[in-house]
């Protein structure tokens, strides 16, 4: 029963423990989740900042020039250029830009410009986009701000597309990346901070786990005690079922010779009236204390009632 009751604790530690398990890693999981929208919303809002201020890094009315390859002087190129790449330089934003549209193609009007985008060619002012995420041309077309995970040729991006108006009513589109390579070192921390919040819970738990591993012990002792004794009664069981099996038949031929004891005793005795000799089964009579002797264990000894010692011998008894 000990045991049993054990066993019932042992299964409710391990169902507790399981439990306790599930919690952490379910906290840790919603943990991480709500970090990663918090960082995602964090990034996306900077993203978003960041679209509206291109516009005033250039001239209000650059949009409405900014309508081919020769419209705007290299100067305001440079200018634009400059500015653009120098605040993307000085933030964690990977390119700063705004793209235009002239007859179903989108080209970059004021794009950041990095030292390795230079040695590849001078001027980028105008050069057309042609691998454009779709939710950027969704964005120009529906007016609507647009966030996209994609990749070009210049890596992989978590980007904006923020739609603008310039002064001459024309739509285009202020941009803004950030490297994945950046989101996932922060979404990276994010897990790590995790693992390391269930990590403290795990610690928390060494206490009962020691408790557990101790009860453990204790029940495989008990129950190793038990298979010893279960082990030893099976090694002797024969021997004990032979044991019993020989006082059983002891105790038969007990019973049995009990029986033909009472059967050789039993019926009606025919006895002779005067000299209480007894007729046995072969019509012989025998001296009543012979018939039990031999149909007994009882055994007689000779000796005088009052009453016959009186009258066998009256000189012995006479009255002084």
């Amino acid at each position: 029963m000990r045991l049993k009751a054990f066993t019932g604790n042992i299964s409710f530690a391990l169902a507790c423990a399981g439990i306790y398990i599930g919690a952490v890693a379910f906290y840790c999981f919603l943990s991480y989740r709500n970090n990663e929208k918090t960082i995602m919303n964090e990034i996306d809002r900077k993203l978003l900042i960041t679209a509206q201020s291109i516009k005033y890094m250039l001239a209000p009315d650059f949009h409405d020039r900014a309508v081919d390859v020769n419209s705007i002087s290299p100067a305001e190129k440079i200018r634009n250029r400059d500015a653009v790449s120098a605040f993307a330089a000085e933030t964690d934003f990977e390119y700063v830009y705004t793209l235009i549209e002239k007859n179903g193609v989108f080209y970059f009007a004021a794009p950041t410009v990095t030292p390795e985008d230079l040695q590849e060619r001078k001027w980028w002012y105008f050069y057309p986009y042609k691998d454009i995420p779709e939710e950027f041309i969704k964005a120009f077309e529906t007016k609507k701000t647009r966030y996209a995970d994609y990749s070009d040729r210049w890596g992989e991006f978590r980007s904006v597309a923020l739609p603008r108006t310039s002064p001459g009513g024309r739509t285009y589109l202020a941009c803004a990346d950030y490297k994945i390579s950046f989101v996932k070192g922060l979404l990276y921390q994010s897990a790590i901070e995790a693992l390391i919040s269930a990590g403290y819970f795990f610690l928390c738990t060494f206490p009962l786990m020691f408790l557990f591993r101790r009860m453990y012990r204790a029940y495989a002792a008990d129950l190793l005690g038990v298979n010893r004794e279960l082990q030893n009664h099976q090694d002797h069981l024969e021997e004990l079922v032979e044991e019993r099996t020989r006082e059983l038949e002891s105790e038969k031929q007990k019973l049995s010779h009990a029986l033909d004891e009472v059967s050789a005793l039993s019926g009606l005795l025919p006895i002779c009236s005067a000299c209480k000799k007894i007729r046995d089964d072969q019509g012989y009579w025998n001296r009543i204390e012979n018939y039990i002797e031999e149909r007994s264990e009882a055994q007689f000894s000779h000796s005088l009632c009052p009453e016959c010692s009186q009258k066998l011998y009256p000189k012995l008894f006479k009255k002084g």
